[in-house]
Order: C-alpha cells, then structure tokens, then sequence
C-alpha cells in the first residue's frame, strides 16, 4: 500500500512540474514577444503603418494623432509572427490589428494593419 501511494505522489509531483515548466516556457515566450513589441524597430514599423492608412497621420491635421499599444493584446499568431493591437487617438474604438513578422534579412515587418470599421470609416471620410 505505502509504494502505490509513493508511486501517485512521484506521479503528481512529475505532473506538477511539467506544468509548471509549460507556463514558465509560454511566460518567457510572451515576455519575449513584449520586448520585440516595445522596440525601436517596432514603434518604426508602426508608424509606417499610420503613414500607409493616413498620410497625414501623427500630425494634428490627421485623423490619427496618436497611438499607444495594447501590451495585454500581445500574442503569438498561429501562422507565425506576432499579434498586437494598437490604440489610436485613446478611443478603444478606434484601432488597427497588426501582426508583426522577421523576413529573410532578420528585419521586423507588418504583414497586415488592419483598422477597426469605425476607423477606417474616419479615414475615408477624410479622403
């Protein structure tokens, strides 16, 4: 009786490591993908992203003036690179969905940068 019961313990205490070290490994990754994010390179690429959707964009005369990422939307994208979603303006309403990716020569690219419908209707009423 006294080794079926060391037997399950040593089987828990395997199990409970095991998950541990998932979380710790999934807690590395996202801290990881938070300091690519919070790049120079990164805030870059975000502000040719405004500059594609507005030309005018991080001007006053702009229908964005401003943004700030949302470092709790920060995650992996099942078909490789990152996902963030960037606040524009302070209005939650108005964002744009990027997904963050490294190209051949190692350099941080946009794949997509994809306005909210309340902005992109902002900014085709300013075209």
């Amino acid at each position: 009786m006294k080794t079926i019961v060391k037997i399950l313990v040593g089987i828990l205490i395997a199990i409970a490591i095991g998950i541990g070290g998932f979380k710790l490994m999934q807690k590395i990754e996202h801290d990881q993908m938070v300091e690519i994010v919070k790049s120079e390179e990164a805030q870059e690429v975000f502000g040719r992203t405004i500059k594609n959707l507005d030309s005018l964009g991080l001007t006053e005369s702009g229908v964005i003036k401003s943004y700030e990422v949302d470092f709790s939307s920060i995650q992996k994208n099942p078909m490789g690179g990152i996902s963030v979603k960037i606040i524009v303006n302070d209005t939650d309403s108005l964002y744009i969905q990027n997904i963050l990716y490294k190209d051949e020569q190692n350099r941080l690219r946009n794949s997509s940068g994809s306005p909210s419908i309340e902005l992109r209707k902002r900014l085709e009423t300013q075209q």
